[in-house]
């Protein structure tokens, strides 16, 4: 049986910190065989407080506090303080299922004896259903290639399968190899590092296997304007990992960019009516919408969920474009201050 960390990012989360805690407390594994590691980002809400009193109480729990906000550094210090050579991540507002470390292990372990180069393997993360609007139409969104460009990040395959990334809100880790490659490259600050890892262990050689019954609960943003905000720095991430792997470049990946400035096309309508045809993509993208919501038979989801294709391809896409224009080592985020803060056992 594995021994493994599991590693968990934290940063103002009282929100949701609680239910992410009562879950991965409650894991079906072996005690003995796992610990909780949490490195926060020097909340000030009350999770820095929550976090440390775990770990006083508990002696499989403990807690670094890194003062410089920042994941892939705070994803570092994780790998750098875990006991285990198999770590674990999953984000903070992400609810897992009693047996989920136990389905990565088993996992593991199996795919492992079949593929020598396996590094990683994990699965999904859902929007909770039937909650609010948001979520019941990025539930549909997420599972669809307009929606998440097939990425496991969202999309809902029924088998296993070889990817080429797994998100880290979802994954179990071979550590040595990750510390060989160097880690989280820190100049992505909060965006993207998972993806740029992903690029390096695939250039490598590595592989990675994505689990289809190990999907865990993800809260993302609940507002509309919050997963706009989120989609604009996702792209901002795209356009850097372009810029740093050429030769990963996906033209789907830069499809909202294109989109963006096709819209630009009909002001030059009276040269070619043909240079209205960017105009196409908004009752292409509603009948769409209507088909999806018809698939899975709520067709009331459909105006929501056309306005949230639209928003979020604009997002993405102005993203790309700050991507371009922002260099990422601007946003280099050091670790040299972390510190341990776990107390004495009472």
């Amino acid at each position: 049986m594995l021994n493994v960390t599991v590693c968990v990012v934290v940063y103002n989360a009282i929100e949701h910190i609680q239910e992410c805690l009562d879950s991965l407390m409650a894991q079906d594994y072996p005690i003995h065989h796992y610990e909780l590691l949490f490195i926060d980002n020097n909340s000030t809400d009350g999770t820095k407080e929550l976090l440390l009193y775990y770990n006083r109480h508990y002696s499989h729990v403990r807690t670094l506090i890194n003062p410089v906000i920042g994941i892939a550094g705070s994803r570092n210090l994780g790998l750098r303080h875990a006991r285990f050579d198999y770590i674990a991540y999953i984000d903070s507002d992400c609810v897992a299922p009693r047996d989920w470390l136990s389905k990565l292990v088993a996992g593991y372990e199996k795919y492992a004896k079949e593929e020598p180069k396996l590094v990683a393997v994990g699965g999904a993360n859902r929007p909770p259903r039937n909650t609010n609007l948001l979520y019941d139409s990025l539930d549909i969104m997420l599972n669809t290639f307009l929606g998440s460009h097939g990425s496991v990040q969202g999309k809902r395959y029924e088998r296993d399968r070889y990817v080429p990334h797994i998100p880290t809100v979802n994954v179990l880790y071979f550590k040595p190899i990750l510390l060989r490659l160097g880690g989280f490259d820190v100049t992505f600050g909060n965006i993207a590092e998972d993806q740029d890892l992903s690029y390096r262990l695939g250039t490598a050689g590595y592989r990675f296997i994505y689990m289809a019954d190990t999907a865990v609960l993800h809260k993302l943003r609940s507002t509309w304007a919050g997963w706009f905000k989120n989609m604009y720095v996702y792209g901002k991430g795209r356009m850097w990992l372009i810029r740093k792997h050429h030769h990963k470049t996906d033209m789907m990946l830069i499809a909202p960019l294109l989109l963006i400035l096709s819209m630009f096309a009909p002001l030059l309508s009276f040269l070619s009516p043909l240079l209205q045809g960017p105009l196409l993509y908004f009752p292409l993208l509603f009948f769409f919408s209507v088909i999806e919501c018809a698939r899975v038979r709520r067709f009331a989801l459909a105006p929501a969920l056309f306005l949230l294709y639209v928003g979020t391809h604009f997002a993405y896409g102005i993203g790309e474009i700050a991507g371009l224009l922002k260099n990422r080592d601007f946003y280099r985020l050091e670790v040299s201050a972390a510190q341990s803060v776990r107390s004495e056992k009472k």
